[in-house]
């Protein structure tokens, strides 16, 4: 049975999951948990939560519902791989190999046009990329379009970028099957697995027993109608965080019925009348007795068009059952008044009134003028921005004493671009200002130094070395170990490149391959030689052979100038080496060395 529960609080979610897992245990005592979640992020929350309850949080498997997916494929259906041929990583290689071969074609005129001067084939990964990702998209939510593709046929009403795409997905199935890969995707095996749990008159074996989907915002239509399915055999329990207790499906966005209101305005010079809505029969539907625009809440009709799609999907399934665990909201400060009225799927908002009229409305609010439960930062820049966040997440744990850091979480919409100011700043508190942190969500390069570090090394020959991108190579501690730099001499080395005047460029030979003028200054080699002049005499006895000593290099310390020799050394052999051509196969021994 798939069961639905509806409630404007997560925690009280989790807490219906508690109740469920404690009051009907499994069968077996071996069999995982499986709760379906849309990140990791969320997946450690209940960890966290569920151990609070029970001691210990074990045996609980947190897929993705994409991977879930086809696990349940895999387990219902006969002869499906573990693993999708049609994957993203896998379709992008495949396009780069179908691509060259396609753009001879009428269709593929606007691709044959964008990768010209593609000598290094760039921009043919990365159209093959684009492509996958496009593909995989429409594996979810376009099923039916691939469906029609496969068989030669076009898609009644789509875009002129059906032209191009429509032959090459068709190229990419044959491709696939040639290559001896099975032709299964979740495109054409979603109404195969459906129809065979509904045709089934016993649970197929291998399934789990019950299935959690917490935290997940909004789900594909088709993976809404495999759990359906599913929930023919077993248990689904769907908990879904709604801010409102009253269906709100159908609610119209202002800003929507505002473009309606337009649509007779844009055609008011020609000498004839337009209709004011597309759907004039239904058009009453959107006013309310007195005439005025029926848009239920205003901010939630603006900010929950993902959630009010998902509401209206939610509604439209069969044979499941909904169940309500909403918790009233006092409004007794601003954030609760406007949690109470999306709860409620109130409007108190006053329009179209002169300043005089609304002084005498009855239906503005009070508010206390110390009310700091909504309150807005105008920072001069992202830095700024965290520093000030640092400050008040302070004020408010030494405020309330019942608030603690895990109960806490910073949405950011770009995370990867506010990832350096956070760990300067969380990072480098003081011990009576610390607070414990961990950013979620980054892209792999960026939450893995060594990563980051290894993906600036293959784009060494088109490197110019300024001196920052290769001391930033020594922040990640595995390769200034392996150089034998350590923190403290990693200090001293910036100071020493910055004064000696090292600025870009390996030698005059590098500068010159990049087609600039040489100098004979402010290069690797220059500073180098004058860091290690400095090591045999002083600057007090004049240059030699044009170049000045360089005196702080001078002493024991100067053995660091011969491990920036050695790593300067390394890399002007990684960067021959990585610029010439090779076939795909010997890349992986060069990656490795």
């Amino acid at each position: 049975m798939l069961r639905v529960y509806h409630s404007n609080r997560l925690d009280v979610l989790e807490a219906l999951m508690e109740f469920i897992v404690e009051r009907e245990r499994l069968d077996d005592p071996f069999e995982p948990e499986m709760i379906l979640v849309q990140s990791t992020g969320m997946a450690q929350w209940l960890q966290m939560t569920l151990s609070q309850k029970f001691g210990i949080a074990a045996n609980i498997d947190f897929p993705l519902p994409a991977s879930f997916i086809w696990d349940m494929f895999v387990r219902v259906l006969p002869e499906i791989p573990k693993e999708s041929a049609f994957n993203k990583q896998s379709m992008s290689w495949k396009l780069m190999t179908l691509l060259p071969q396609l753009l001879e074609r009428e269709d593929f005129t606007l691709l044959r046009h964008y990768l010209t001067d593609d000598s290094d084939k760039r921009k043919l990964f990365q159209l093959s990329s684009k492509a996958a990702d496009l593909f995989d998209q429409y594996l979810v939510y376009r099923p039916d379009w691939l469906a029609q593709w496969e068989t030669g046929h076009l898609v009644e009403g789509l875009g002129e970028a059906q032209a191009w795409q429509a032959p090459l997905w068709k190229a990419l199935v044959e491709y696939t099957h040639q290559l001896g890969q099975p032709r299964w995707h979740r495109a054409n095996l979603y109404q195969r697995f459906i129809e065979t749990l509904e045709s089934a008159t016993t649970c197929p074996p291998g399934l789990p027993s019950r299935v959690f989907i917490c935290g997940i915002s909004a789900l594909p239509p088709v993976y809404l109608q495999a759990l359906q399915a599913l929930g023919k055999h077993i248990e689904i329990h769907l908990l879904f965080t709604n801010p409102c207790r009253y269906y709100w499906g159908d609610i119209k966005d202002p800003a929507y019925l505002a473009k309606l209101l337009t649509r007779q305005r844009r055609h008011s010079f020609e000498d004839r009348e337009l209709p004011l809505f597309r759907d004039s029969e239904n058009a009453g539907q959107l006013f309310n007795s007195d005439g005025e625009q029926d848009v239920g809440n205003p901010l939630l009709a603006s900010w929950g068009k993902l959630g009010r799609d998902y509401i209206y999907l939610l509604s439209d399934l069969e044979s499941s059952q909904e169940l309500d665990a909403f918790v009233d909201v006092t409004p007794d400060n601003l954030l609760h008044n406007i949690q109470s009225d999306i709860l409620e799927l109130e409007n108190r908002a006053v329009a179209g009134v002169n300043i005089e009229e609304f002084s005498r409305s009855d239906n503005k609010r009070p508010l206390d003028p110390l009310d700091s439960s909504i309150t807005f930062h105008v920072c001069h820049s992202p830095q700024r921005e965290v520093e000030v966040l640092h400050d008040r997440l302070l004020a408010m744990l030494e405020e309330d004493p019942t608030l603690t850091p895990r109960d806490i979480i910073v949405m950011v919409a770009d995370i990867d671009s506010y990832s350096p100011f956070i760990q300067a700043v969380f990072g480098s508190a003081p011990a009576d200002r610390y607070l414990p942190y961990a950013i979620s969500d980054r892209r792999a390069r960026q939450s893995h130094p060594v990563l980051e570090a290894f993906i600036s090394l293959l784009s060494l020959p088109d490197s110019r070395f300024v001196s920052e991108d290769v001391l930033a190579l020594l922040d990640v501690p595995v390769l200034a170990a392996r150089f034998d730099i350590t923190e403290e001499g990693l200090r001293y080395l910036r100071q020493w490149v910055n004064e000696s005047g090292i600025r870009w460029g390996i030698d005059d030979d590098n500068v010159r391959e990049l087609e600039l003028p040489a100098t004979g200054q402010h290069t690797w080699r220059f500073g180098l030689t004058r860091m290690l002049l400095g090591y045999a005499m002083e600057s007090a006895q004049g240059e030699w052979q044009s170049v000045l000593p360089y005196d702080e290099s001078s002493g024991l310390i100067a053995e660091l100038v011969g491990h920036l020799a050695s790593l300067l050394m390394q890399l002007n052999i990684w960067r021959r080496g990585l610029a010439q051509e090779r076939p795909l196969e010997e890349w992986l021994p060069v990656c490795r060395d």
